[in-house]
């Protein structure tokens, strides 16, 4: 379970910029979390205080009951937006980096996962294509076991039939390792059908956390774009004003 208790985080120390004020979630076992939000909202910087790499300003954040700075190695993988990989290593070498970090790494299943995507295990990561780059980032983690999965916009950079198997690969470890996943978009509609929980973060606050049903039965009748600009501060431009 993750759980995220007022939390408020600054760069630059007091006065300084504002990235989150008050948030707080709670993302059970077994369940994928959905965090959207316009780029530039605030997921990276919440992704990173859950992972202890940050330290909020206020609040707490606690990871199966542990704080999450104080989280031992292996009970937390985070897939950053931009994966990082060693210098001109392979999928198999960042295998064996890994296995050492997490007791319950799974070499039969990452064989799988490179398989299912089409990945050589003894190719450079370096000469992959930013979504084949993506695409291991996430099978290391699959692969890590940990009870707790942080993706960040996991599915830029890949086509239909790669986002649809992320999406069940997701739903599956969550299910089958009870697994707390979050995973962030600012494509709403990549979420829906992928989360059982959402959280809409806006204006560096939390608009909005639920069940996706709870959502539609609030908002009965809209898609989740039009929830989302209903109750954020988006502001409507005026095109025609622009190159008047």
């Amino acid at each position: 379970m993750i759980e995220v208790e007022s939390l408020t985080k600054r760069f630059g120390g007091r006065g300084g910029f504002l990235a989150l004020q008050d948030i707080s979630l709670t993302v059970s076992e077994a369940e994928v979390y959905g965090l959207v939000g316009y780029n530039g909202a605030g997921k990276t910087t919440l992704l990173k205080c859950i992972a202890g790499i940050y330290r909020p300003d206020c609040g707490r954040v606690l990871v199966n009951d542990i704080m999450a700075r104080r989280l031992a190695p292996g009970k937390l993988f985070i897939v950053a937006d931009e994966p990082y990989f060693m210098a001109q290593a392979t999928p198999l070498q960042m295998q064996k980096h890994y296995r050492g970090y997490y007791p319950a790494w799974d070499s039969t299943l990452f064989s799988r996962l490179l398989d299912a995507f089409g990945l050589p295990g003894s190719a450079r990561i370096e000469g992959f294509s930013k979504g084949m780059q993506r695409q291991c980032g996430i099978a290391l983690g699959l692969a890590s076991g940990a009870r707790a999965l942080l993706l960040d916009e996991s599915f830029d950079g890949l086509d239909l039939s790669k986002r649809n198997l992320i999406k069940s690969l997701l739903a599956a470890y969550a299910r089958e390792r009870k697994a707390s996943v979050v995973i962030t978009s600012h494509n709403l509609s990549e979420i829906e059908d992928v989360a059982t929980s959402l959280g809409m973060i806006d204006g560096h606050r939390l608009v909005f956390t639920g069940s996706v049903a709870e959502v539609h039965e609030r908002y009965p009748g809209k898609s989740l774009e039009e929830i989302f600009l209903g109750t954020g501060t988006h502001k409507e431009v005026d095109i025609a004003a622009l190159f008047a």
